[in-house]
This record gives C-alpha cells, sequence and structure tokens, in this order.
C-alpha cells in the first residue's frame, strides 16, 4: 500500500535538502573533523517503501540486479533506507554523471543483517579500465539494530561512470545501508578493513598461574587486578568465587583474594583476602589505584547484601598504606558518586586499574550497563570523591581512563555487539568529551587494560602506551599486546601472549621495566606472565635509559636526562 502523498512529498523535502546540502563537517574515523565537499547526498526518502529495481535521482541512477528493497522499518536517519537482500551476489548500482564522475570519496551507515555465514559485502568503481574492487567489507560491517558501521572509501583517481555494492548472505538477510554521501575531496581517514594479532611475542620471561580454580575452597578465580606499588611490589588481586562462576549478583559467597611478589613476580607470596564479608554479601570485580605521592594504594571493588532489600549494588573501598600487606576497614563511597535516580539501577566500578594524573588527581570510571560510562575521582588523596563526568559518555562498557601526555584524558571503552573498541577524548578536565570507534582495536566485547609505559615528560626518548585485550571479533580468545607512540592514534599490530581462551586482563610496569600482565585464560585460572619491551617489538625498540617507577612529582625534572 502506498503512504498517503503528504508522508511522500515530506520525504522528498527531506531528501532534497539533504541532496543540497555543499558542505558538511563529517567526523571520521579517528575523531579528526575534516571539512568536505558533498556532491551528492540520500537517504533514500524519494522511492516508495517496497521492491525496487530502479530509481533516477539527478545525477545518480540507481539499479538493483537481485533483491533490493526502500524498508521504513529501519534507518539511520530520516524515515527509510536501503536494504540489499540475501542471496547470492546482489548488485546495486549506480551509475554517475555530470560532477559525480569526479567524485574522490564515498561514505554510508551499514548494518549487517545477519550473524550467519556466508556473507560478503564489497564496494567497486567502474573505472576506464573496467570495474576495480574499492574495498572488501567482509568483516568490517557490523550485526547490530544501530547502523554500527560507518562506512568512509577513498575513490580511484580517475574518471567514474559509476558505483556498485556486491552482498552474498543467507536468503532474506543481506545489508541495510543509509545515508550515502559522494564527496569531491579524497577522504583523509578513510575505513580499512581491520586485523587481529597473529605474530606470538617473541619470548615470555615469566609465566605462572596465580589463582588456579578449584583450589583453596573457590569454584573460580576471576577478574584480575595487577599494580605495581611504589616500593616495586607486584600486587595481584582477584575474585575468589567460592561456590560457582557467575557475577555478583548470582552468587552468595565472594571474596576478593590477593597475592604480591618483590621480585617481579619471580616469586608469590600465599593468597590473602583483603575483604570477606562471609555468605550473603559476595564482593566483587577489584581495581587499584596508587598514590604516587604517598605510596597509598586505593582498591575498589562493588559488593551487593543479597539478604536485605532492596538487593542495591554499592561501591567499596579499601586503603593499604603499607604497599598492600595489610588493608584498612571497608569504606561505602555509593552515595558520594552514584546520583540518587541510580539506586536500583545495575552499576559498578570498572575492573582492573584507575590511574593518577600529573596534578594528583585520582580518576577511575563506573558503568551503568546500556546508560553509559561515567568517570569519578578525588582531589583531596582520597578523602572524599565525586562525578567527574555528570553526562555518560556513551557507548561504552567496562572502561579505563588514562592521562595523555598534554593533559588530556582519554577513556577506551568495550562497546558490546561492536566487534571494535570505542574511545572518549576530553581537553576539558572530563566535564565534555569527543568519542569514536576505533577500528584498529578488534574487540568481542570484553574487558581489557591500557596503561601509560613511558612519557617525554619523565625524560624518556618516547611517549608509550600498552593496550591488552581479547583480539577477537568473536569469542573472549588471542590475548594481545599492542602498543602506540602517538598517544594512542594508532597503535601497532601487536603480539600475541595466548591464541588460546584469553578474558580480562590487567597490565602493569615492573620496577625492571619490563611489562606484566594478569590475565584469564578462560575460567581455569588467573595468570601472570611477563616479557620485555624489546620482545614486544622484535628488538625494534628499547628504553633509552633504565626505568624507574614514577614518584612523586618534583616540578617535572627530576627524570630528566641531561
Amino acid at each position: 500500500m502506498r503512504k498517503p502523498e503528504c508522508g511522500r512529498v515530506a520525504r522528498r523535502l527531506a531528501w532534497r535538502a539533504a541532496t543540497m546540502a555543499a558542505v558538511a563537517s563529517l567526523v571520521l574515523q579517528g575523531g579528526a573533523a575534516e571539512e568536505e565537499t558533498i556532491l551528492y547526498a540520500s537517504s533514500f526518502e524519494q522511492p516508495d517503501p517496497g521492491p525496487v529495481e530502479q530509481w533516477d535521482d539527478g545525477d545518480v541512477t540507481w539499479t538493483a540486479y537481485g533483491a533490493a528493497a526502500i524498508t521504513d522499518r529501519y534507518q539511520h536517519t530520516g524515515a527509510q533506507c536501503l536494504h540489499l537482500a540475501g542471496g547470492t551476489d546482489n548488485r546495486m548500482e549506480l551509475r554517475l554523471r555530470g560532477r559525480l564522475r569526479h567524485s574522490r570519496g564515498f561514505r554510508f551507515q551499514a548494518e549487517r543483517w545477519t550473524a550467519r555465514d556466508p556473507f560478503l559485502f564489497r564496494i567497486e568503481a567502474n573505472t576506464p579500465e573496467g570495474w576495480v574492487q574499492v574495498a572488501n567489507l567482509d568483516r568490517l560491517v557490523r550485526v547490530g539494530r544501530a547502523f554500527l558501521s560507518d562506512i568512509v572509501l577513498a575513490l580511484p583517481d580517475t574518471e567514474l561512470s559509476g558505483l556498485r555494492m556486491l552482498c552474498t548472505a543467507p536468503e532474506g538477510k543481506g545489508v541495510l545501508i543509509d545515508d550515502v554521501r559522494l564527496l569531491q575531496e579524497k577522504p583523509m581517514h578513510v575505513t580499512r578493513a581491520p586485523a587481529v594479532a597473529t605474530e606470538p611475542i617473541r619470548r615470555v620471561l615469566h609465566s605462572e598461574p596465580l589463582f588456579v580454580s578449584g583450589t583453596r575452597n573457590t569454584h573460580t578465580f576471576r577478574i584480575p587486578a595487577l599494580l605495581t606499588a611504589q616500593n616495586g611490589d607486584l600486587l595481584a588481586v582477584c575474585d575468589a568465587r567460592r561456590t560457582s562462576a557467575a557475577d555478583l549478583i548470582h552468587v552468595r559467597d565472594i571474596d576478593i583474594a590477593i597475592r604480591r611478589s618483590a621480585d617481579n613476580g619471580e616469586t608469590w607470596s600465599d593468597m590473602e583476602l583483603i575483604c570477606d564479608f562471609g555468605d550473603g554479601r559476595p564482593a566483587s570485580d577489584p581495581s587499584l589505584i596508587l598514590d604516587r605521592a604517598s605510596g597509598e594504594i586505593f582498591c575498589f571493588y562493588n559488593t551487593m547484601d543479597q539478604d536485605r532489600a532492596p538487593r542495591e549494588f554499592r561501591f567499596y573501598l579499601q586503603r593499604s598504606g603499607d604497599h598492600g600487606r595489610t588493608w584498612g576497614e571497608a569504606l561505602d563511597i555509593t552515595d558520594q558518586i552514584a546520583k540518587p535516580a541510580w539506586t536500583m539501577d545495575f552499576k559498578f566500578i570498572t575492573s582492573g586499574r584507575g590511574v593518577q594524573t600529573r596534578a594528583g588527581e585520582l580518576l577511575h570510571t563506573l558503568v551503568r550497563p546500556g546508560r553509559g560510562v561515567h568517570v569519578f575521582g578525588s582531589r583531596d588523596r582520597g578523602r572524599s570523591w565525586n562525578l567527574v563526568t555528570e553526562s555518560p559518555l556513551d557507548p561504552g562498557d567496562e572502561s579505563k581512563v588514562v592521562e595523555l601526555g598534554d593533559g588530556r584524558l582519554m577513556v577506551n571503552c568495550r562497546v558490546n555487539g561492536h566487534g571494535f573498541r570505542w574511545v572518549h577524548r576530553s581537553d576539558a578536565g572530563g566535564t565534555t568529551w569527543q568519542g569514536h570507534s576505533a577500528h584498529s582495536l578488534v574487540d568481542p566485547g570484553c574487558n581489557a587494560s591500557i596503561i601509560r609505559y613511558t612519557s617525554v615528560r619523565d625524560g624518556f626518548a618516547k611517549n608509550r602506551l600498552l593496550f591488552s585485550n581479547a583480539n577477537s571479533f568473536a569469542g573472549r580468545k588471542n590475548l594481545a599486546v599492542r602498543i602506540s607512540y602517538d598517544e594512542g592514534q594508532t597503535w601497532s599490530d601487536g603480539k600475541v601472549i595466548d591464541p588460546g581462551p584469553s578474558a580480562y586482563s590487567s597490565l602493569t610496569i615492573c620496577r625492571d621495566g619490563t611489562i606484566g600482565v594478569l590475565y584469564e585464560p578462560g575460567h581455569q585460572e588467573v595468570r601472570f606472565v611477563r616479557f620485555t619491551l624489546e620482545d614486544l617489538t622484535d628488538g625494534r625498540d628499547r628504553l633509552s635509559r633504565p626505568y624507574r617507577l614514577p614518584g612523586p612529582e618534583r616540578n617535572g625534572n627530576e627524570n630528566r636526562r641531561p
């Protein structure tokens, strides 16, 4: 049935307005804003909904070869989008005329309509030499009802007579397309096919299971947190889930366990407990922050009194003033950092690590799944805590915050169902943020770790950040570590630490400058591994001087080389 004529007119007006847009500011991959001249724009508002074979759209003629339709059930913007349906080698061709033959950029939003294989999606351009492939998007277009894939492509530097999209997918499935743009200039930040790390690390200095599930009266050890204390001791902390592998809300007895090492992880103390509230009051998701000025360590975790109504998630912390040997009383900080309206929300402080800025502020993240991430912190050495970001960073789930070399903040986020990490940056002390998808960091939706290794401001030759995650398109596996020399703008291909089952991980820098990772090889144990910068980079990078643990700021000059 045709829609009322007034609706069709409204769609035509919206389509014309989009097509007549001359210049737009586009936020592309990498978070950079670029001025791009739009030669043509369509969000598929002109055709009526239903099967489509061909329609003329000014200097573009759209022609379908195979099953295609205009649908008003789904859209990225406007009221409609294009559904290139399933089957083998379905094609949608765009015949270009006039100035569009000199387009140099192609941008659109895409949503994969099935998780089933086979799925192939390619873009080709018709040049004077014939059809050539512009992009293989088989593994880039993601499943999810939010048009998660923002595709930006550079077109060949020649006169083009057409473009086409080719799709192979199970019958009735396929791909959804919306917000097509043809650009005058070649885009600077193009979408590239993502890759996972495949090369194993050259050498591991030490590898040892520190917490083995099924031992020490514990069904499952999970959720690692790793920190180097001011005296150089390593603290390895995790959940001791006594009766089940399930999360806090489903288990009555979870304690926070710890082991310490005074020799860079070669030997470890016996397991002790930071907290044990007994049956009915589980504690979970430990995370750690070191105050460099005092040496004090903060351990955060989440709790729930399961025998008391309402069953509310609460945030606790404990302090250690002796490098993690003993811990003070458990303090409830929920009301300081959670808004009253969140009382019954699913919420938790992210496990792993928080950070201290050069100015001394302690920062950490909490998440309300499905509702985004908030940064919270303390400017008085942990005596009080407050929300730093009132509005949530979205999208985002379990996240890590790090300070960049120029003082900006960066939050690296898990995003479920997206296939990649998401990064938010702030140059306003965390009050406002800009975010983008990090297509170079493939992720199945899992907690990860990011920390600073070295800083030029501390006298090292290079700024270095480290990142570890389950580097996989699907399934928690393939633990990899990457290094960035440009403050997280780009990352190395990475080295595989463990190609098998690998879930949460936590990074630290040992006092001798080696790199430590505490991670989950599945649920059977929590394992510690240690390796060098040279082994991570195949010998291409090494420290310019002996490593020194970051300490209190002394006018910023104590660690500089002569």
